[in-house]
């Protein structure tokens, strides 16, 4: 092919011969852009980690903050900043990448006006395309961005905005070391010059690559916020509250107290030391009005032999004998440091002594249906569950220590379940029945390219559609899922009816196929759909008719 006149043969196998290297090219673009999505994938995975790892550190705030508010409050607002500033600017990414998405793929006005949740990477078809994802974020002259809703200027402002309210929650000795910001350096060319952060991450990058890059800034703000929220963390000691002052701490087994039992409570001095025992005078009340410290009295004193010490801390134990608020008091005694005398420290607390009562509660709904392990859980005040006796009439009981699941039988209409306890003698006493009108499980409803019963959606809306879906509809019990395992897709293509049915919830390629020949208001009918669920295999009513735009 180098030189002199080629035969109409070698001509023909010189073309070949490009037309080769012209699929291989294809090929390798292919799985290049394919390689960005699983990376793309990959990455909204690791969002989701960071979520997870974000709401655990805020969830110690709260509980931090339940425990001093005094001290952890200030520091507690400033991490609802940061956390809102953060989901502020990651919804902002999440929707710029609908945004992108949906307009390469060429949706009409109507179809971006409506629900684009749908609208992923994975869906997309137009995964090489270099212009539209450059139009949107830089305009047609690369070197003179454009500004405006969706623009690289636009996200560059809201970076800064984030960057500047998470800064403000941080001393001004902290911000460098938070080391949070973005950095817009660019890269090199393949001449070797250094081009800017816009040009390097959006000119000439393919829609797979675009997307990618914004959600790798998602992780940024992601991994940022958890930095920002641990450093703020550690500004109250978390792990080792300091208290400013001494105070008695009661803390009892129960404020609830069955006749019969005991009640016992710890009594402590916060921040004391353990090496050291402290003294407890325990009565039905105290004697300080008008007296100085040392003259104090504890009246109606209880025999010491109650009260028992361990490692600093003083344990109180007493046994009701009839209904009631109960009240009592005294005085803890704390040996100062270095000297045989006492600081004095009074209390009194109060709490409710009254007979045994049942509660049996339904933790998913208020009625019990049918095929269902239904989750109920079972209290008795005063006992612990590894004390209750559960049983149950008109269905089978599973489960223990105070979480049970009850399914009932088919024939029953209703439920009954019986509370008893075991009491300290070894002796089983009855505590009451509480009863449950027994339902069927309502039929789902199928689902098909965002439609139920009958709609009218795009044509790429539908193309999108990976599988038939069913869900309950004002079920309140969480958790029940169904899986199709059947359904037929039915059209007409040159007015020729054709039927093709699934073995399972998937589109297959021939479904697709037939799809992909429907017209402007064309009708795709699915029908026959069977389902697994609790009454294992069986045919559900109802159709679902798309439409075409």
């Amino acid at each position: 092919m180098a030189g002199g006149k080629e035969t109409p043969r070698q001509k023909m196998i010189g073309m070949m011969y490009l037309v080769l290297l012209a699929l291989l090219a294809m090929n390798v673009t292919k799985s290049v852009l394919n390689s960005f999505v699983v990376i793309n994938g990959a990455m909204t995975e690791t969002n989701e980690a960071f979520d997870e790892k974000n709401e655990a550190t805020f969830s110690e705030f709260e509980k931090q903050k339940s425990i001093n508010e005094a001290k952890v409050l200030p520091w507690y607002k400033k991490a609802q900043a940061v956390r809102e500033a953060s989901k502020e600017l990651d919804d902002y990414f999440a929707n710029l990448k609908i945004q992108i998405i949906a307009k390469t793929e060429g949706l009409s006005e109507e179809e971006m006006a409506g629900d684009l949740s749908w609208v992923t990477l994975d869906t997309a078809e137009a995964l090489g395309n270099i212009d539209t994802p450059q139009h949107i974020l830089l305009g047609s002259d690369e070197t003179k961005p454009v500004d405006g809703a969706w623009t690289m200027l636009e996200m560059k402002r809201k970076i800064a905005e984030w960057e500047e309210k998470v800064l403000a929650q941080f001393p001004p000795n902290q911000r460098e070391s938070l080391n949070i910001g973005f950095k817009f350096e660019g890269g090199y060319n393949n001449d070797g010059e250094l081009e800017p952060w816009e040009i390097t991450h959006f000119y000439h990058a393919p829609l797979a690559a675009v997307i990618t890059d914004i959600s790798m800034f998602q992780n940024q703000v992601k991994n940022s916020e958890y930095t920002a929220l641990n450093m703020l963390m550690s500004n109250i000691s978390a792990e080792d509250f300091k208290f400013d002052e001494i105070a008695v701490k009661i803390i009892p087994n129960s404020n609830y107290v069955v006749l019969g039992d005991s009640f016992k409570a710890d009594v402590i001095v916060a921040a004391y030391s353990t090496t050291q025992a402290p003294v407890l005078e325990v009565g039905t009340g105290l004697d300080t009005a008008g007296k100085g410290m040392n003259d104090w009295k504890v009246t109606n004193m209880v025999d010491e032999s109650r009260i028992k010490y361990d490692n600093g801390v003083a344990k109180y134990g007493y046994k009701p004998t009839t209904e009631g608020e109960v009240t009592w008091g005294g005085i803890i005694k704390l040996k100062k440091p270095g000297t045989n005398q006492f600081e004095l420290y009074p209390f009194e607390h109060t709490f409710i002594a009254a007979k045994p009562s049942m509660v049996v509660s339904p933790t998913k709904m208020n009625v019990m249906y049918k095929g269902l392990k239904n989750p109920v859980d079972v209290s008795v005040a005063g006992f612990s569950a590894s004390e209750l006796v559960v049983t149950v009439s008109g269905g089978a009981l599973s489960g223990s220590n105070g979480s049970y699941f009850v399914q009932p039988s088919r024939e029953s209409r209703l439920v009954k379940v019986n509370v008893a306890v075991k009491t300290k003698s070894g002796a089983t006493k009855p505590m009451g029945t509480a009863e449950f009108r027994v339902k069927s499980i309502p039929k789902p409803t199928p689902k098909f390219a965002t439609v139920e019963g009958s709609g009218r959606v795009s044509l790429a809306q539908v193309k999108a559609s990976r599988d038939v879906t069913v869900e309950l509809k004002d079920f309140m019990f969480d958790g029940l899922k169904y899986t199709v395992t059947k359904f037929d897709m039915t059209a007409y293509v040159k007015g020729k009816k054709i039927t093709l049915t699934s073995k399972g919830s998937g589109i297959d390629s021939q479904m697709r196929t037939l799809i992909g020949n429907q017209r402007s208001k064309d009708e795709i009918t699915i029908k026959n759909i069977r389902v697994n669920g609790p009454n294992g295999n069986e045919l559900i009513p109802g159709n679902v008719v798309v439409e075409i735009k």
